[in-house]
C-alpha cells in the first residue's frame, strides 16, 4: 500500500526560535536535480521538525528548484543570475548577489545549485538560439562558488547554455548542453575531463544518474542511456518528440519515466489510432522505458492542445512503485504504476502544473502556474479534508472524513504580473515537516505543514 500513517495530525516540533551557532536541518549534500534520480525532493531525518512559514527575497524571477542544505537554503534568480544562501535559523542572506560584494552568474540561473559539502556548483546560459544546432547565447557553462561567501572559484565555460542541472558521481561533475554534449568536469578545477556527443541539444533535461553510473537524459528527438564508465551511450530512443525541456526519472525497478511533446502532424498512424480524441496540435506523452536497454515499456496520452510558451512538458517524480506528473495541457495531475504504466488516477488543478511533484508519507504536494499550492491523497488523488467541525485534533490527515475540502494554498505570483507563470517550472520540497518551493515573484516560500493542512 502506498499511504503511511501521517505523523501530522499531531504537530511536529514548532521552532520559535533556535540556540547554538547553526540549525542542523536537511540533508549535507545535494548532488542531483531534486537530491536524486527519482526526483522526489524529500528528505526525512526522524526529528520531525516544522519551521514556522516564512519567506525569503530574492531580485529577480526564482524558476529553480531550493536546495536545502545543512541549515542553509540556496537559489539562484532567473534573468540576472544572482545567487543567495539564506540561514534557516534566522532567515539572514549570508551572502548575495549585492553583498559582501556582486555575487551571480553570468547568465540566467534555471539550475539547482547542489554541493558535495565542499563546494557549490551552479549551471546557467538562455534559451535563446544561436543557431539550428546551438541554444544559448551570450555566456554560458558551470561555475563553482565557496559556500561560505559565494566567492567564484572556477567558471566553465560551453559552447550553448547548461540550463539543466548537473550532477556530481564518483568525483566528477557532469553537465549537458545547448550544444548536444555531456561534459564530465573536475570538481576540484573546473577544467574538463571528458566529453560525449548527444543526439541533440538539451534544454531543461537535467540528467539523472543512478548509483551504479548510469547517466540517463533527454534530448531534441531523442532519450539516452549513458554508461559513465564506459563513457558512451549504450541505448537511445528515437522519436520526433521535445525529450529535451523534460528531466527522466528513474525507479528503483529501472524503469526510466520521462514526458514528451509532439506535434499531431508527427504523430503515427498507430498513436492516432490508440488516441482517437487527441486534439490536433500538440500531443503530451508520458513514457516507461526499460532502464538497460532503453526497451519502450509502456506510454500513454497525458492531454494536447495548443502549444505551450515554454517549458512545454511536467517533470515526472517517483515514489513508491508510482510516478506523478503534472500535464500543461490537461491542467491535471497523474498516477502511474511505474512497471505497468497504469494510470493510478488524476487530479484536476486551476491551471497548468509544469514543475515536480514532492511525494512524503502518502501526500502529494505540487504547484501550478498561477501561485497556488495543492496537497493531495497519494494513493486515490483527492484532495484532503479539513478537520471536522469541532477542530478537534485528528490521528491522521488521510483519516478526515467529514470536513470540506482543503483549498490549493496561495503561495506566489510573478514580477512581471504574467499570467501562468508563478510555480513554474520548480517543483516544492519537503525537508521533513516543512515545505518550500519557489516563485516567480522572487521569494521562495517556507510552509509548515502540520500548520497548513491541520486548518
Amino acid at each position: 500500500m502506498l499511504v503511511k500513517l501521517l505523523r501530522y495530525g499531531s504537530a511536529g516540533l514548532l521552532l520559535a526560535g533556535w540556540t547554538g551557532t547553526a540549525l542542523a536541518f536537511g540533508p549535507t549534500e545535494w548532488t542531483q536535480y531534486r537530491m536524486g534520480p527519482e526526483h522526489n525532493a524529500v528528505f526525512e531525518d526522524g526529528k520531525d521538525i516544522a519551521l514556522p512559514d516564512a519567506h525569503y527575497r530574492t531580485s529577480d524571477q526564482v524558476r529553480a528548484t531550493p536546495v536545502i542544505v545543512d541549515g542553509r537554503l540556496y537559489i539562484g534568480n532567473h534573468a540576472t543570475g544572482g545567487l543567495f544562501a539564506f540561514s534557516l535559523e534566522d532567515g539572514t542572506a549570508l551572502w548575495s548577489d549585492n553583498h559582501p560584494w556582486f555575487r551571480h552568474a553570468p547568465n540566467w540561473v534555471h539550475a539547482e545549485t547542489i554541493t558535495d559539502g565542499k563546494r557549490l556548483y551552479v549551471a546557467y546560459g538562455n534559451r535563446v538560439f544561436q543557431s539550428a544546432e546551438v541554444r544559448g547565447t551570450g555566456e554560458s557553462g558551470v561555475m563553482a562558488v565557496d559556500p561560505e561567501t559565494g566567492a567564484p572559484l572556477w567558471n566553465h565555460l560551453t559552447v550553448g547554455e547548461v540550463m539543466p542541472t548537473p550532477a556530481l558521481w564518483n568525483g566528477l561533475l557532469y553537465a549537458v548542453t545547448g550544444a548536444a554534449e555531456l561534459r564530465a568536469i573536475d570538481p576540484e578545477t573546473g577544467t574538463l575531463a571528458w566529453k560525449l556527443k548527444l543526439p541533440g541539444w538539451v534544454s531543461m533535461s537535467s540528467p539523472a544518474v543512478t548509483e551504479d553510473g548510469m547517466l540517463y537524459v533527454g534530448t531534441m528527438d531523442a532519450v539516452v542511456g549513458v554508461d559513465l564508465q564506459q563513457r558512451e551511450i549504450v541505448w537511445r530512443h528515437d522519436e520526433i518528440a521535445s525529450f529535451t525541456d523534460v528531466p527522466p526519472a528513474v525507479g528503483t525497478d529501472n524503469v526510466v519515466v520521462i514526458t514528451a511533446v509532439k506535434p499531431y502532424a508527427s504523430a503515427t498512424e498507430e498513436e492516432r489510432a490508440q488516441f482517437p480524441d487527441a486534439a490536433k496540435g500538440y500531443l503530451h506523452f508520458i513514457y516507461g522505458f526499460d532502464a538497460a536497454n532503453g526497451k519502450l515499456l509502456w506510454k500513454d496520452l497525458l492531454g494536447s492542445g495548443p502549444k505551450q510558451d515554454n517549458n512545454t512538458s511536467g517533470a515526472p517524480a517517483i515514489a513508491d512503485g508510482n510516478v506523478y506528473v503534472g500535464s500543461p495541457y490537461t491542467k491535471s495531475v497523474f498516477a502511474y504504476d511505474v512497471s505497468s504504466g497504469e494510470k493510478r488516477w488524476e487530479h484536476p488543478t486551476q491551471n497548468k502544473v509544469k514543475g515536480a511533484p514532492a511525494i512524503a508519507d502518502g501526500l502529494v504536494f505540487f504547484g501550478d502556474t498561477s501561485g497556488l499550492l495543492y496537497v493531495v491523497n497519494a494513493e486515490n488523488g483527492e484532495a484532503l479534508k479539513r478537520r471536522n467541525g469541532n477542530h478537534l485534533p485528528t490521528r491522521d490527515a488521510l483519516e478526515r472524513k467529514n470536513g470540506p475540502p482543503l483549498p490549493p494554498r496561495k503561495v506566489g505570483g510573478s514580477l512581471s504580473n504574467t499570467k501562468n507563470t508563478a510555480l513554474a517550472p520548480a517543483g516544492p520540497v519537503v525537508i521533513g515537516d516543512t515545505l518550500f518551493i519557489g516563485s516567480q515573484d522572487g521569494y521562495v516560500y517556507r510552509i509548515s505543514i502540520p500548520d497548513w493542512i491541520n486548518q
